[in-house]
């Protein structure tokens, strides 16, 4: 727990800090040639785990580095493609299908790779891995460069300045950091993967228990898309933001197996919902009157400060809990990170849908 705190903290530090100079620069122009470096730096940060193996918890530094900077190069222009090539009319259909997508791959891969793991050796599941980065690297060629655009000097501190007036801007602003937290990469979803994993002690179990929450993730994401295309789904975010919550009371009552698999089901699936609801909102915003596409990059760019100070607060209290020991504050921690679901739920309620 204290090294994969640090590991993170780190690790998003680079990547808000990377993520500023990936915004300076891909305003205008290079949007296409920094997202393929993306792919590739991620393909070096797989291959130094792979070429470094056990020895890897001695060069965490080294580690945090590259995937603090591979992904801020990669995530960024990535954004803005998803902003600027599916209009808000098609978000919502667009956003349940790349769910489902990468969900059913969620499936298979912590099955095989658990298996893998289990069965034979860590060489072998870091070649697989190998091989699907190359691919991705190949992939990324094929991508078509776009034309330069002719927007004014990437200006961060101007464009937020007027942006924080709007009350939309900050109900999103609250969201990013809360998410970060506790699920985009933040610190309960890492704080899940140790107690699941301590309690069911191998890959393969851990892989099974993944990857039955995937598939029921799936089906609530379709009844999603197929029921809240063109509707109001305010009504649907309050469910998901509070069921977390009784299940982790629940947990601290009766802790055993039963209760941490109903927690793990209630965070995995009622998290994945909310954040389809606020990747929806928030692409849809940056793509709205109140963020014009002359703002759009330094709208992301604050955004993704606010998003890994989040993420390094939720692990600042991991370390806490790492660093102590103690079973009551590491109990304080799952309470705090929880409830920050809630806040996130009811803070997406407020952001309009923005759908013309």
């Amino acid at each position: 727990m204290t090294d994969l705190s640090i590991f993170n903290i780190f690790s998003y530090i680079l990547l808000a800090l990377s993520s500023l100079i990936v915004a300076s620069i891909v305003k205008n122009r290079f949007k296409i040639a920094m997202f393929r470096l993306g792919v590739i730096l991620n393909f070096v940060y797989i291959m130094a785990i792979i070429i470094l193996q056990e020895k890897i918890m001695h060069h965490l530094g080294l580690i945090s580095i590259l995937y603090g900077i591979s992904n801020g190069i990669y995530y960024f222009p990535y954004n803005l493609f998803v902003i600027n090539k599916v209009d808000n009319k098609n978000r919502i259909e667009f956003m349940v299908k790349s769910k489902i997508v990468s969900s059913t791959i969620g499936i298979l891969c912590p099955i095989v790779l658990g298996s893998v793991i289990t069965i034979t050796n860590y060489e072998l599941t870091a070649i697989i891995i190998a091989i699907i980065s190359v691919t991705q690297i190949l992939l990324s060629f094929l991508l078509k460069t776009e034309k330069d655009t002719q927007l004014s000097k990437f200006n961060l501190k101007r464009t937020w300045k007027s942006l924080c007036n709007n009350q939309q801007i900050k109900k999103m602003c609250i969201v990013e950091f809360f998410i970060g937290m506790n699920v985009s990469n933040g610190a309960l979803e890492v704080l899940m993967t140790i107690l699941i994993f301590n309690s069911f002690k191998t890959d393969m179990n851990l892989g099974i228990i993944s990857s039955i929450t995937t598939i029921l993730t799936i089906i609530f994401v379709n009844i999603y898309g197929k029921r809240y295309k063109n509707k109001n789904d305010n009504k649907i975010i309050i469910l998901p933001s509070i069921l977390p919550v009784i299940s982790l009371l629940l947990l601290l009552i009766c802790r055993n197996n039963v209760t941490l698999i109903l927690y793990n089901f209630c965070y995995v699936i009622f998290t994945a919902l909310l954040t389809l609801t606020r990747e929806i909102r928030l692409f849809n915003l940056a793509d709205s009157s109140v963020v014009d596409r002359e703002n759009q990059t330094e709208f992301f760019s604050g955004r993704e400060f606010i998003l890994n100070l989040g993420r390094v607060t939720g692990y600042l209290m991991l370390l806490l809990a790492g660093v102590t020991g103690n079973q009551i504050v590491l109990n304080i921690v799952m309470i705090l990170l929880t409830l920050s679901i809630l806040i996130m739920g009811l803070n997406i309620r407020k952001i309009k849908k923005f759908e013309q």
